[in-house]
């Protein structure tokens, strides 16, 4: 760890020399961060293709940098060492010409990027670097090997030989995964997660603008994520939400709004701020909509551009950022809008000046972390894999957003892969959701989505005393009718809960469908819980009872 805050701290004072780059991958790799390592040396490539090309906007730096920094590189022993395998070139490097330069620390560049890529299940891009580099060093052994295992783990996954995974003559090229799993965890640098458990007054104080009836206490909960051989699950200390009052069936008791919204479509007629519909043409309410002046967005209210404007339309106003993920396939819709969320982020953290982890929006939202949180990276190294990742959605897509935004993505540290892995992690499971199929269309998957700080709060169950509906501002409603339990032996079932929920109770919010049957319900609510659900209805419909 040592080695990597040392690395950190010289990229903050040279931020764009891409030997400390390699280095820093390096450093992830010994660390098993495969994923990190990959985003830190897709920003070592894009600095050698800037020092290749004189019209690049980071020529000059990344240049100047380079002539400036080799000789300290060339002391390193490992990167040396690495650069003297992986280089084709025999002559000793001319300081003077950068292309001699850049060319001794590219193949190393594609080793980490192509292996990392491979490390993280990201099939299709490690086959695109890997080929890339073959191509680019047709003598290197080193990159050949590369290539040769990339292509072996492929055609395996593929189930075809290797010439198949370029081109087949009736099927065309081979569609290979793109998308794995990495560790999902606070990282031990990580400075900004805050202890939840000892902010309740701060929680407290943000609930009581969006439920006065209800209270953020500290809770046990089952740790789904680990499991002993005998099947028993321990337990950890999290936050739940609790009635402070008898609430009545039907009652609402939390209407709360948010400006970190996305939605996916890129001609429908939504407020930009909180994704309301805006009215048709011709309505009364047509009048209450407010443009911004210097671009096409529009604002359901003035409240909502006002909002805006204070809190992230600056930073994309006349960006170009409009066809960002948007009209994708009903499969890649749900990606689609998480991508749009940390635009979102990323854009909020810009206008308010602030570090995109330090937002109240995303501070308090628990990731779904494993819990211990780690002073030694190795500590956490045999933790189980579960944040999904691809290199398109965790490296290239947030840096073009950062780059469409005018944003230095060297030079501005706080907007870096261990930061967007961050913010998905606490997405995923917490950001809510409205399906599409309205307006008459067939149902392609979810369109718009939010994170609301307060309502993820609340924990789930499979028979919930809460319903939810979300339309510009998202409602807890007191559930007037409760599920009643399916007998797993095939007797009658146990009748539904009374309506209401009394003073102190918990209030429970449902992360799946909850008519689906239990095996079902656990599967769809896995990705958000982070293992099966054992909610008492689930326990019980399971016969887990026993």
């Amino acid at each position: 760890m040592a080695d990597v805050h040392k690395v950190v701290e010289q990229l903050r004072h040279d931020p764009y020399n891409l030997t400390l780059y390699i280095d820093l991958a390096n450093q992830y790799l010994d660390l098993d961060y495969p994923d990190l390592a990959a985003g830190a040396a897709y920003k070592a490539l894009l600095l050698s293709d800037a020092v290749a090309d004189e019209g690049d906007e980071f020529h000059d730096q990344a240049l100047a940098s380079l002539q400036e920094q080799h000789g300290a590189c060339r002391g390193d022993d490992r990167l040396t060492a690495d650069i003297d395998a992986l280089s084709v070139r025999d002559d000793p490097i001319d300081s003077s010409h950068h292309l001699s330069l850049v060319e001794h620390h590219v193949p190393i560049i594609y080793q980490i990027l192509s292996r990392s890529l491979l490390s993280c299940g990201c099939l299709q891009s490690a086959l695109l670097y890997s080929s890339q580099a073959r191509r680019r060093y047709a003598n290197n052994v080193e990159l050949q090997k590369t290539h040769h295992l990339v292509c072996a783990t492929a055609a395996k996954h593929a189930g075809v030989d290797e010439q198949a995974l370029f081109a087949r003559k009736h099927d065309g090229p081979v569609e290979l995964p793109d998308r794995g799993v990495v560790r999902r965890e606070i990282y031990p640098w990580n400075t900004f997660e805050p202890d939840r458990l000892r902010e309740l007054s701060t929680l407290n104080e943000m609930m009581d603008k969006v439920a006065p009836k209800l209270e953020v206490l500290v809770v046990e909960l089952p740790d789904l994520t680990t499991q002993s051989d005998s099947g028993c699950v321990s337990t950890v200390k999290q936050l739940g939400v609790f009635a402070k009052e008898d609430i009545a069936a039907g009652e609402v008791v939390l209407t709360e709004d948010s400006i970190l919204t996305a939605n996916n479509k890129l001609q429908d007629t939504l407020c930009d701020a909180c994704s309301t519909d805006l009215p048709e043409l011709g309505n009364s309410e047509a009048g209450n909509t407010v443009s911004c002046p210097d671009c096409e967005v529009v604002f359901c209210s003035q409240q909502c551009h006002d909002r805006a404007m204070d809190l992230y339309h600056p930073a994309l106003c006349e960006r170009d950022v409009e066809s960002i993920a948007k009209d994708v396939s009903p499969t890649a819709a749900s990606d689609a809008l998480y991508s749009l969320l940390l635009l979102r982020t990323l854009a909020m953290a810009e206008t308010q000046q602030c570090h995109p982890l330090e937002l109240n929006e995303v501070k308090y939202i628990w990731g779904d972390f494993h819990n211990t949180h780690p002073q030694h990276a190795s500590d956490s190294a045999d933790y189980p894999n579960s944040l999904p990742f691809s290199f398109e959605h965790n490296i290239r897509l947030p840096f073009h957003m950062l780059e469409k935004m005018d944003i230095d993505i060297f030079a501005n540290p706080q907007y870096d892969v261990w930061v967007f892995n961050t913010l998905y992690a606490k997405f995923r499971g917490t950001a809510s959701a409205r399906l599409s199929g309205r307006g008459g269309r067939a149902a392609r998957g979810p369109e718009v989505g939010a994170v609301h700080p307060m309502w993820c709060l609340a924990n789930h169950s499979c028979d919930p005393n809460v319903s939810w509906e979300w339309g510009g501002a998202i409602e807890f409603r007191a559930r007037e009718q409760r599920v009643a339990w399916s007998d797993p032996y095939g007797k009658s079932p146990r009748p539904a809960a009374e309506p209401g929920i009394k003073k102190g109770e918990e209030i429970f919010n449902h992360y799946c469908d909850i008519d689906l049957p239990v095996k079902e319900r656990r599967e769809w609510a896995e990705g958000a819980l982070g293992g099966a659900c054992r909610c008492p209805r689930c326990i019980f419909e399971a016969g887990e009872n026993a």
